[in-house]
């Protein structure tokens, strides 16, 4: 593996594929190479999701956890894509927990739609009590979704969803958050939110008439 500039890699007698170029963003060319070497170190890739608003994700090679995450749940499948092409070639299968219904049961269908392979994790007891010292919802997420990734699942197809009335009215709260008490979305907006058929901001603009 050679990490070198873009002027000077044309002179290098190097299998190219083998070449990082650094083009300014010294971490980012160390990243690379660090897939590219993950890459062909791992047989199997197991990614695992605590689902929630924010997502804990953690990425595992052959037991061994190479990468953590923690993201908003929109931000699940973009940044999935992008641990798809570094290890391209690589069997992946996704975990995720049975928690948070409605975010889970959107990403499972939304990475159905990548072609991954998904089990579905009974999480109970994979969130740790964080002892003295350890602080953050942020350590708990990433915690229980490497242990989610350690535990084997039962495989899931396309998931249905219907929103419950009190998960309707949970999301009618957070939109009268979002506009600082000036409105509140009417239930059928609420439900299309429910069931990912657009945003809350999304939601709140409709509602407003932008």
């Amino acid at each position: 593996m050679i990490i070198t500039t873009e002027e000077e890699s044309h002179i290098i007698d190097f299998n190219r594929d083998r070449i990082i170029i650094a083009d300014g963003r010294p971490q980012a060319a160390l990243d690379r190479a660090c897939s590219l070497l993950y890459s062909e170190e791992f047989d199997e890739i197991v990614i695992g999701i605590d689902p929630g608003k924010f997502p804990g994700i953690a990425v595992l090679g052959n037991g061994k956890t190479i990468s953590v995450h923690h993201v908003s749940a929109g931000e699940v499948c973009p940044l999935i894509k992008k641990i798809l092409r570094e290890f391209d070639g690589k069997n992946v299968l996704v975990r995720i927990g049975h928690g948070a219904r409605l975010v889970r049961s959107r990403l499972i269908n939304d990475l159905l739609d990548l072609g991954l392979h998904i089990e579905m994790v009974d999480e109970t007891g994979t969130t740790p009590r964080l002892g003295r010292g350890v602080h953050g919802q942020v350590v708990s997420d990433i915690i229980a979704a490497i242990n989610i990734a350690r535990i084997k699942g039962k495989k899931v197809g396309k998931q249905f969803i219907e929103p419950s009335q009190g998960e309707v009215r949970v999301i009618q709260e957070h939109s009268r958050e979002h506009s600082n008490g000036r409105s509140t979305i009417p239930r059928l907006l609420a439900r299309a939110v429910a069931k990912g058929e657009m945003t809350l901001e999304e939601a709140v603009e409709q509602h407003n008439g932008f």
